[in-house]
C-alpha cells in the first residue's frame, strides 16, 4: 500500500479490527521510521485517534519495526516517543527486554529520558529495571530483592547492569543472592566472578557449600582451614549431580592431598558404599590410586570392583603383592585369570554365548551302534543323561566327564527310556506282528547293573508307549499305553517299579484319545494325563481319587498339547503357544487361566514343541520352533495369570525375549528333557546323531555377574556356587564363574552364620572394611 493511500485510509471511519486499517497503519509506522514527514505527521494523528497502545503494539511487530538494538534509533521514536506520559507500558516493557538482552547507548539514554521501570507483569523484568533505575535493595513498590535476578545479573561483566547488580549484592545483606551468584561463579566457570568473589571475600553461607566454593575456585588455603578431614566435602559430593561430581574430582586432583576414597564413598567407607560409585567415579580412583602408587588403598577396592575391572585392574601392580595369604591368594587368581570382559559380557546379555550348544555330544563317539537319539532321560542327580538310540541301543552318558557309563543292547527298535538311577533305565521296545503288518506287543525292560528283565503288563497287549517318566519312590515310574492303535485304541496308566509288576492305576482309560500326554510334578508324585478334550490329576499315593479339571476342553484341531506341572501349576499349551493354567490343581475346581507364550502378531509361524517346569529357575520353561531356528521361553509368573510377588531367580527384565538355541537341520523334529533340578536343557533332533546340552543355571547368575562385586550379597555367592554344580558348563564359563566365587569367598570370609530363623540364615558382615586414613 502506498504511503499517501494509507494516510487516507487511517482517516476512514473504519472498524477497530479493519484489516485495511492495520495495513494503512503497518505503512505509515514503516514510512515514519524512514524520517518521512508526511508519514510522521499521520503517526502523530493515529497516537491521538487510535491510541498509542494500538500504535505501539503495532510497530513493535518485527515486521514493521525490524529488530533491536537497531529499531530504537528509529525517528519516529525520538520524535513521539520522548515524553514519559504518551508512552505505554507495551514500548516500555520491549525496551528494557531489549537492553537487558544487549546493552546499546541509544536505547539506554531512551530509558533514562522516559525514567519508568517496566510493568508489574513481569515481575523480574521489573526488578531489573529499577535496579538499573537506581533504587536500593528495597523497591519503591516495597517490594524483596530477587535473590535470583540480583545474582544472575551480577555475574554479567559484559553488561552495565551488572557493575549495578554487584554494588547491589554487596550492600543488600541477602545471603540467598550470594549464594546463587557463588554458583553462578563455579558453575558458569567465570574468572570475572570468581575474583570478585575472592576480592569481596564472598562465599555461600552454608558450610559444605562454602568448603565446596572454596575448593573449586582454587582458595586452597581456606578450604583447608575449613574441612581438614575432608567430612564437609564428603557430606556434600554424595549427594551432587553427576555434573558437580564431575568437576569436585578435578578440583580435587588440583589440590592433592584429599583422601579421596574418603570424599567419594561416604565417612563410613563399608564395601557397598564403595561398590555403588559409578564407572567413572571407580576410573576416578583407579587412576588416582595408580599415579599415586597407592597400591593399599588400590588393592581392597579392586576387589570390590566389577569381575572384568577388577582382573584387568591388577595388571597395574607391578611387582607388589598385598600381605595377607587369602588376599595373595585371591590377587594371584585375578592375576592368572586373563581379560574376562566378554565372557561376562556373555553371561550378562545371554549372547552370544547361547547362540550354540554350551554342550553337545556326539553319539558316534561314544559307540558306532548310537546312531541317534529317540528319547532323553536325566539321572535322578542330574549327573547322568539315558539316551534311546534307533540303533536297537540304550546307553548313559556320565555328565561330569561326557563319556558312556553304560551300553544296552536290544533286538528291537527302542521308543522310550527313563533312568531310574546311576546304572538303572526302563526301556520301551517296539515289536511286529509275524507278517509286519500292524504294531505287535512292546516290551517294556528294566536295565541295571545286575542284569535285564522284561516286565509285564499283565493280561493287557500294550501295542504303544506315548509316555514312561520315573516317579517319586525307589526305581518307580509311570508307562502311558495304548492297546492297538495309538489313534483309537484303549488308554491306560501303569506304575511300575524295580521289584514288582506293572499296575493300572485306574487314573484314565478310554478309546479315541490321539493326542493323549502326561506330567509330573517336580516331586514326581502328582500326575496329569490330559488331551486337547481332558485333564485328569491324580496323587499317585491314591490314584483312584482322580480328579476332572474344569473347562478342561481346549480349541477344537489342537493336536497332541504340550504339559508340565510346577508345585502348584498345570499348564497345558497348544502348538500355537496358547496355554491353559490351573492353579492348585488337585484340589481347586476353579477355571483355568487362558494366556498366550509369546505375541501371536507377525509370529504366526512359531510354534510350541516343548513344556518343562523348572525349579532351579523357579519359572515355566517353553519350547519354540519357527522355521529352523529354536528358542527357549521364560515367561513371568504374570504373563500366565499368576499373581506372584516373587518371580524366582530370573527377572523377567533379564530375559524379556527368547533366548536363541541354535537351528535344526530342515525336516528335523527336536524333542526336549530338563534335568529334576531344572538347571540342564537337554535337546534331541536337532542335529542327527547330536544331543544337545545347556546350563540352565547360568541365567541365575545374569542379573549380578556384570555388576561390582561389593553389591553382590551372599546370596549371589549361593547362586554362583549353585552354576558350578552343574555339569554342562563349558570351560570359559566355568573358569570366569570359579574365579567371582574365590572373590566372593575372599570378600565374606569374616562374616559369621548367627544361627537360622525359620529357614532364613543370618549373617552378620564381619570387620572388613576398606581403611579410610585418619
Amino acid at each position: 500500500m502506498r504511503i499517501r493511500i494509507a494516510v487516507v485510509v487511517l482517516r476512514l471511519p473504519l472498524g477497530r479490527h479493519s484489516r485495511w486499517r492495520h495495513r494503512a497503519l503497518e505503512t505509515v509506522l514503516r514510512a515514519a521510521d524512514s524520517g518521512a514527514p508526511v508519514a510522521l505527521r499521520a503517526a502523530a494523528r493515529a497516537l491521538k485517534s487510535l491510541g498509542p497502545k494500538t500504535v505501539w503494539q503495532t510497530w513493535l511487530e518485527p515486521t514493521v519495526s525490524g529488530v533491536p538494538p537497531q529499531r530504537w534509533t528509529s525517528p519516529l521514536v525520538a520524535e513521539l516517543a520522548s515524553g514519559s506520559t504518551t508512552v505505554p507500558d507495551v514500548l516500555v516493557d520491549a525496551a528494557w527486554t531489549d537492553w537487558l538482552y544487549e546493552h546499546h547507548a541509544e536505547l539506554w539514554s531512551l530509558l533514562r529520558g522516559w525514567n519508568r521501570a517496566a510493568t508489574m507483569s513481569y515481575p523480574q523484568l521489573r526488578f531489573l529495571s529499577r535496579l538499573a533505575l537506581g533504587d536500593d535493595c528495597e523497591t519503591s513498590g516495597g517490594e524483596a530483592v530477587d535473590a535470583l535476578s540480583l545474582a544472575r545479573a551480577s555475574a554479567r561483566f559484559d553488561h552495565p547492569i551488572g557493575e549495578r547488580a554487584r554494588e547491589t549484592l554487596l550492600t543488600c545483606d541477602d545471603s540467598r543472592a550470594v549464594d546463587l551468584f557463588c554458583a553462578t561463579a563455579v558453575d558458569a566457570d567465570a574468572p570475572h566472578a570468581v575474583e570478585f568473589c575472592r576480592t569481596h571475600h564472598l562465599a555461600p553461607a552454608d558450610p559444605a557449600e562454602r568448603a565446596v566454593f572454596f575448593l573449586r575456585t582454587g582458595q586452597h588455603e581456606q578450604y583447608r582451614a575449613m574441612d581438614p578431614d575432608g567430612a564437609l566435602l564428603a557430606a556434600h559430593y554424595r549427594d551432587a549431580p553427576s555434573e558437580e561430581r564431575s568437576a569436585l574430582r578435578e578440583a580435587m586432583t588440583r589440590l592433592g592431598g584429599i583422601d579421596i576414597l574418603r570424599v567419594l564413598a561416604g565417612q563410613r567407607g563399608r564395601d557397598r558404599d564403595v561398590a555403588s560409585l559409578n564407572h567413572k567415579e571407580r576410573a576416578y580412583l583407579i587412576g588416582q590410586f595408580t599415579r599415586q602408587r597407592d597400591w593399599d588403598q588400590l588393592w581392597p577396592f579392586t576387589v570390590l570392583l566389577p569381575l572384568a575391572d577388577a582382573a584387568r585392574v591388577v595388571h597395574a601392580f607391578g611387582d607388589w603383592r598385598p600381605s595377607g595369604a587369602d588376599d595373595r591368594r585371591v590377587f594371584e587368581a585375578l592375576l592368572a585369570a586373563g581379560p574376562v570382559t566378554k565372557q561376562v559380557k556373555a553371561l550378562s546379555t545371554g549372547s552370544p554365548a547361547w547362540e550354540t550348544p554350551h554342550t553337545r555330544i556326539a553319539l558316534r563317539d561314544l559307540d558306532e551302534r548310537a546312531t541317534d537319539a529317540v528319547d532323553l532321560d536325566f539321572a535322578p542327580d542330574g549327573r547322568g543323561l539315558a539316551f534311546a538310540s534307533p540303533g536297537k541301543c540304550a546307553g548313559i552318558v556320565d555328565l561330569d566327564s561326557n563319556t558312556l557309563s553304560r551300553l544296552y543292547h536290544f533286538t528291537g527298535s527302542l521308543t522310550r527310556i527313563a533312568q531310574l538311577g546311576p546304572d538303572t533305565v526302563v526301556v520301551a521296545e517296539s515289536g511286529r506282528d509275524r507278517g509286519g503288518r500292524r504294531p505287535g506287543s512292546t516290551r517294556l525292560h528294566f536295565c541295571d547293573s545286575q542284569g535285564r528283565q522284561t516286565l509285564s503288563f499283565g493280561a493287557t497287549r500294550v501295542a504303544h508307549v506315548r509316555q514312561l517318566r520315573r516317579t517319586a519312590g525307589d526305581r518307580c515310574f509311570i508307562v502311558l499305553s495304548a492297546q492297538g492303535r495309538a489313534e483309537d485304541g484303549e488308554w491306560t496308566l501303569f506304575t511300575g517299579a524295580a521289584d514288582g509288576p506293572l499296575v493300572d492305576t485306574g487314573v484314565f482309560s478310554g478309546r479315541n484319545h490321539p493326542g493323549l500326554t502326561a506330567t509330573l510334578d517336580p516331586e514326581g508324585r502328582i500326575v496329569a494325563v490330559l488331551d486337547e478334550r481332558t485333564a485328569r490329576v491324580a496323587d499317585l499315593a491314591d490314584p483312584t481319587a482322580a480328579a476332572t479339571l474344569r473347562n478342561s476342553t481346549a480349541a477344537a484341531g489342537d493336536g497332541m498339547p504340550h504339559a508340565a506341572m510346577s508345585p502348584s501349576l498345570l499348564v497345558r499349551g497348544n502348538r500355537h503357544g496358547r496355554v491353559q493354567v490351573w492353579r492348585e490343581p488337585l484340589t481347586s475346581r476353579k477355571a483355568p487361566v487362558s494366556k498366550r507364550l509369546w505375541q501371536h502378531q507377525h509370529q504366526e509361524d512359531r510354534r510350541l514343541i516343548g513344556l518343562s517346569w523348572s525349579p532351579a529357575l523357579e519359572r515355566l520353561l517353553a519350547l519354540s520352533q519357527r522355521g529352523p531356528a529354536i528358542a527357549l521361553h521364560l515367561p513371568r509368573l504374570k504373563v500366565l495369570g499368576i499373581p506372584a510377588s516373587d518371580d524366582g531367580p530370573v527377572p523377567g527384565t533379564r530375559v524379556p525375549k527368547p533366548i536363541p538355541l541354535g537351528r535344526a537341520v530342515p525336516g528335523a523334529r527336536p524333542f526336549m528333557r530338563l534335568s529334576p533340578q531344572g538347571d540342564v536343557l537337554a535337546m534331541g533332533g536337532v542335529l542327527p546323531g547330536h544331543i544337545d546340552l545347556y546350563a540352565l543355571s547360568l541365567l541365575t547368575v545374569r542379573p549380578f555377574i556384570g555388576k561390582p562385586m561389593g553389591l553382590m550379597r551372599h546370596k549371589d555367592l549361593t547362586a554362583v556356587v549353585t552354576a558350578l554344580e552343574n555339569p554342562v558348563l563349558n570351560k570359559e564359563s566355568r573358569t570366569t564363574l570359579t574365579l567371582l566365587r574365590t572373590c566372593l569367598e575372599h570378600r565374606f570370609r569374616h562374616d559369621v552364620l548367627l544361627g537360622d530363623t525359620q529357614g532364613t540364615a543370618v549373617v552378620v558382615a564381619g570387620d572388613h572394611e576398606i581403611a579410610l586414613g585418619g
